[in-house]
């Protein structure tokens, strides 16, 4: 092999190596470029999730307050109605008790 031949390959084997180096440099970036566009998506979406969570949290938690004061109030209002009617009863009962001793003591 003549001299000339060598050198063109040589040359042709550091040009081989300056692409592979460049095209695995451009790899790398192109990676680490992906690696951060999905770190950030993936942080958009857990700050999106906790704002959505938490909205929902209060929504839940007005809605239980709202069926609680409801259940108080109808609770309150079940508890007057057989106030009442315990009254009545008791004011009749009171008048049945004085009516039998009336009768016993004429």
């Amino acid at each position: 092999m003549s001299k000339e031949i060598l050198e063109k390959i040589r040359q042709a084997e550091a040009e081989a190596d300056r692409i592979i180096a460049e095209a695995e440099a451009k790899a790398a970036a192109k990676r680490a470029e992906a690696e951060a566009k999905g770190q950030k998506i993936c942080e958009t979406a857990e700050t999106e999730a906790t704002v959505a969570l938490k909205q929902a949290m209060e929504g839940a938690k007005a809605q239980i307050e709202a069926l609680n004061a409801q259940a108080v109030k109808a609770s309150e209002a079940e508890a007057a109605a057989v106030l009442e009617s315990a009254k009545a009863k008791a004011e009749k009962a009171k008048q049945i008790v004085i009516g039998g001793l009336e009768a016993k003591c004429r």
